[in-house]
């Protein structure tokens, strides 16, 4: 099983590294002696690609100049997916673009990364943006609070009922009900119930 990991890293790695094309063609296990194996892995690397032009689409809420900023790839870098993937919606520090949009109320925005053209060593990149509406928090509904009184928890929460729909105050919200140290933090989950028909 951790061999199996192992690949998958390593060619996951590569692909950081620009070769998207890298993937391992063979691998053979065999006896060394009594005590160890061998392995022979053979990879095919292929060439080393890097950012081309970047445009994006469907975007009205902000400009392409902002959305560029917090992109943060400039064309002639190293392509990689996992770093395009960080800057769209996936940084442990909240400032991708999704995140831009999810503290700004758009709960269903969606985002959407297309390889346009690759020519030589270069790749295309539109980014089909969905904005949405702008969500407004109707109610906040606790279920399985049995430990303490429900106002308790609704202190800490900072997602408001007549407030944008915020990603990050959701977050915040959570970090301060496993604070109180009644629930598991495991366990403590919230889930935005978007309601298309009144936003």
């Amino acid at each position: 099983e951790k061999y199996e990991e192992d690949k998958e890293k390593m060619v996951a790695k590569m692909r950081d590294k620009g070769f998207r094309e890298a993937e391992i063609i063979s691998d053979t296990i065999y006896r060394h002696n009594d005590k160890s194996i061998n392995i022979d892995l053979e990879i095919h690397e292929g060439p080393k690609y890097y950012f081309g032009e970047i445009s994006f689409v469907g975007n009205a809420k902000y400009p392409t100049s902002l959305l560029r900023q917090v992109l943060k790839i400039e064309k002639g870098e190293v392509f990689s997916e996992a770093k395009l993937e960080k800057t769209l919606r996936g940084s442990p520090s909240s400032d991708d673009i999704s995140s831009i949009y999810l503290n700004d109320g758009y709960l269903t925005f969606n985002v959407d990364p297309v390889q346009t053209k690759i020519y030589g060593d270069t790749v295309d990149l539109e980014i089909r943006i969905f904005e949405g509406p702008q969500y407004t928090i109707n109610k906040i509904i606790l279920k399985g609070n049995e430990l303490t009184n429900d106002p308790v928890v609704l202190r800490e929460i900072r997602t408001k009922p007549g407030q944008k729909f915020s990603k990050e105050a959701l977050i915040r919200s959570q970090r301060q009900i496993t604070q109180l140290g009644n629930f598991d933090e495991q366990k403590v989950d919230s889930k935005p119930i978007p309601n298309p028909s009144d936003g």
